[in-house]
């Protein structure tokens, strides 16, 4: 019976650490963001260019957060893989898988896959000024899903249009001349750590 027990507790030991050392999110970077609401832009198919010049910036602010923290969450996975979530108040709970993730000692880029909702967020930072540049996309219309079935379906397209994860990243959609039905743009600050 002793035995039984102890062989029990080794293995959960084993089983424990392993998933310590291969199963371990950290954090890579927080910032806090702060967009200037007369610097958001609007881009639209649906939009004639009275509705363009009339945005309602504090709904825009209120819905997109011109006062946010973003992190990024580096997950190393048990099987040797490194995967980037960028967290932030609109991708909050989980976060959401970067396609694209590059830090350097000037800037950092950071772009989205298309979420299950059909957004794409992209951010341009300059660390030294913190000067950035948000975009997000909206592809939530149903232009876009028909296209996306009518690629899926065609047998000429040369490249798959979903990565082997399921994901679609934006260097696809522009490769395939996709457009989002609605993006917005937003410039301000972003600086490392909390509170600006």
């Amino acid at each position: 019976m002793i035995k039984l027990i102890k062989k029990k507790l080794i293995l959960f030991a084993i089983l424990f650490i392993t998933f310590e050392v291969q199963g371990k999110t950290t954090n890579v970077i927080k910032l806090s963001c702060e967009y200037d609401p007369d610097l958001i832009k609007r881009e639209s198919k649906n939009l004639d260019s009275s509705e363009e010049k009339s945005l309602n910036t504090s709904q825009i602010c209120k819905s997109f957060s011109c006062k946010d923290n973003v992190e990024i969450h580096q997950d190393n996975k048990p099987n040797g893989e490194t995967e980037y979530r960028l967290k932030n108040s609109w991708f909050n709970h989980q976060g959401i898988l970067l396609d694209d993730f590059k830090i350097t000692e000037n800037m950092i880029s950071i772009n989205t896959f298309v979420s299950r909702a059909y957004f794409l967020e992209s951010y341009l930072i300059d660390r030294i000024t913190g000067k950035t540049k948000r975009t997000f996309y909206r592809f939530d219309n149903p232009d876009f899903f028909y296209n996306i079935q009518k690629l899926q379906k065609s047998k000429t397209i040369d490249k798959p249009l979903f990565n082997e994860k399921g994901k679609l990243s934006l260097k696809t959609i522009k490769s395939f001349s996709l457009k989002p039905w609605e993006i917005f743009y937003f410039e301000g600050k972003c600086l490392e750590g909390t509170g600006i």
